[in-house]
């Protein structure tokens, strides 16, 4: 390994060698890449050695206080090195205020928290069905397609003792307290339902449907864990 650019350890090559590396992969698209945000990046590159055509790779670290560029003979070195600098990078993202794992905008290492598919809509029609719903306890949650080892995330009702609790996002118990309303004695065909909400309360509705799309992001972390939970 050579350190083509280092702001801890300085630079092994001549600056001239620097600097036509520097150019050369500046404007090449990475061979993989991991990257959050604007200031922080992890990619590797392949390229011909400037002067003897030889076959190089790097791998390019940058964050907001330094620059790291490191130069390998071997591809399996400088694939084994960019993993390691996203693993070491993905120990320290933490969380945001409220609480959801800071996660990366692109990577392609497994078991780093990774950028979330797209969480699914929830409306009035949804919190209506939640309403609707007539089982033990029922919930609104996410799960993951393909008997929850998809890639995507679908919105699911289910009674609450067969739901990770991590996953729901509305209860239908929240939403009968929120619009001070309860089933009555009988049976299932007493119990409140959508069709007995008021204009009066719809506003409420709109409330809940607010409150369970805050949730999704907490419920979607919980399924698309790292390797290593940082919190």
């Amino acid at each position: 390994m050579r350190n083509i650019v280092s702001t801890n350890a300085g630079s092994d090559v001549s600056e001239e060698y620097a600097e036509q590396v520097t150019a050369l992969i500046g404007g090449a698209r990475a061979d993989r890449k991991t990257e959050q945000g604007q200031a922080f990046y992890v990619r590797l590159h392949s390229y011909s050695a400037p002067g003897t055509g030889a076959d190089r790779w790097a791998v390019d670290y940058h964050d907001d206080a330094s620059r790291e560029l490191e130069e390998y003979d071997s591809e399996a070195e400088a694939e084994s090195r960019y993993e390691e600098m996203v693993r070491d990078a993905a120990a320290n993202v933490g969380v945001d205020l409220d609480g959801n794992l800071d996660r990366f905008d692109v990577t392609d290492v497994d078991g780093v928290p990774g950028p979330l598919p797209q969480l699914p809509g929830i409306g009035a029609d949804d919190v209506n069905r939640l309403i609707d719903a007539r089982s033990e306890e029922p919930v609104m949650y996410l799960e993951r397609t393909e008997d929850g080892a998809g890639d995507e995330l679908t919105l699911s009702i289910w009674p609450a003792a067969l739901v990770s609790h991590h996953q729901v996002v509305l209860s239908r118990s929240e939403v009968l307290e929120t619009l001070g309303e309860s089933d009555g004695d009988g049976g299932v065909e007493e119990w409140f339902s959508s069709s007995d909400v008021t204009e009066e309360n719809a506003f409420l509705l709109e409330m809940l449907v607010d409150t369970a799309k805050e949730r999704r992001r907490g419920a979607a972390d919980s399924l698309f864990l790292p390797s290593v939970d940082p919190r």
